[in-house]
């Protein structure tokens, strides 16, 4: 078969038989098993396989074991803790530190590293080891300091309302990571909510509302003097399964809808009702973030923001820089060695 030794490239397992190409009338001739070798299978085509009991443990396709190996996520709510927390030195200093921060970014969306030297560059180093920075329209590095006349809400003083960055990418970078330089004004608590969490609420309680962010198309656009980010998609996005896989929620990037007349009071009803969810603080967050500390956040799934801080009272700088979700996922595998083809093994054509 397309999946025998013969017809994958040794080093990377890659597949040289194209699919097309397997007569659709290929049939098994004879089969046997045993927990030692495995399913060994003699095809109608002359080839011999064999089948490893962990590779068809890894290959189950029935309900139970495609459930089994689904990911789920760990959601929250405003009893929890803050997001877990390491040092520095953990998360840089051994494999088991960093696959236990990769692990909590992954189960809670969100992470918090502390003692990251308050250095210039320090997040994109930082990303830079675990994975690769996402480069956007606008900074590779952005630095966020109080600055009234600036281009984002973000360059102020006052509230910064629970909301995700840039969803007017086609796919807006899905991990944002948040460096503390300095943090010494008074106020200004960091806020973490859990999109899903408040998504999941909106489907138990209005699951019509929930259907119209899921299918209404939003823009939404970002722009500089220099540059322009424009899309329309969803607030809420699902994957082929059904499960929430991306929220957009920046109420100051939406830009005036373009839909029929008799859909826009039931969008803004349902906007509106996601809205309140979002607001009511029940699955947020709330604590100060330090000199030091680099938050890791899944942009996809949680929404940051902060309070309201003094701007005279003392300096607040930081700086961040974006990745994607699918770089920590990875290392992970890297770092657990599942990332390894299966080597061929025997005479036969050995899976």
């Amino acid at each position: 078969t397309s999946w025998a030794a013969a017809d994958r490239v040794a080093l990377s397992g890659e597949r040289k038989l194209l699919t097309a190409e397997i007569d659709e009338n290929i049939a098994p001739m004879s089969a046997s098993y045993d927990t030692t070798h495995g399913l060994a299978v003699l095809w109608n085509d002359g080839q011999a396989c064999v089948y490893s009991p962990g590779w068809l443990d890894r290959h189950d396709y029935s309900d139970s074991a495609r459930a089994a190996r689904r990911f789920t996520p760990t959601l929250w709510d405003e009893q929890a803790q803050p997001p877990p927390r390491f040092t520095h030195e953990e998360v840089l200093g051994s494999t088991e530190g960093q696959l236990a921060y990769l692990d909590a970014v992954r189960a809670f969306g969100a992470a918090i590293v502390s003692g990251v030297p308050s250095v210039d560059g320090e997040a994109e180093r930082f990303a830079e080891t675990i994975g690769h920075v996402r480069e956007i329209a606008f900074e590779r590095v952005h630095n966020v300091r109080t600055d009234p006349a600036g281009y984002s809400v973000a360059h102020t003083s006052g509230e910064l309302k629970p909301h995700t960055d840039i969803p007017s990418y086609a796919w807006p970078p899905s991990i944002q990571l948040l460096h503390f330089l300095t943090n010494q004004a008074d106020g200004g608590e960091s806020t973490l909510t859990d999109g899903w969490a408040a998504a999941a609420e909106l489907r138990r309680s209005h699951p019509h509302y929930f259907d119209v962010l899921a299918r209404t198309p939003v823009p939404f656009q970002v722009f500089s003097d220099q540059e322009d980010t424009a899309t329309e998609a969803p607030i809420i996005s699902l994957a082929p399964g059904g499960e929430v896989q991306m929220i957009r929620f920046s109420n100051h990037t939406v830009q005036p809808l373009s839909l029929p007349f008799d859909e826009v009071e039931t969008f803004y009803d349902a906007y509106r009702a996601l809205g309140r969810i979002i607001d009511s603080g029940r699955y947020r967050a709330t604590f100060m973030s330090h000199d030091g500390d680099l938050i890791t956040v899944h942009g996809h799934r949680v929404m940051h923001g902060r309070l309201p801080f003094k701007p005279a009272s003392g300096a607040r700088h930081l700086q961040d820089v974006y990745m994607e979700f699918e770089d920590l996922t990875a290392r992970a595998r890297v770092l657990r060695g599942a990332h390894q083809p299966l080597p061929a093994q025997g005479p036969t054509q050995t899976l």
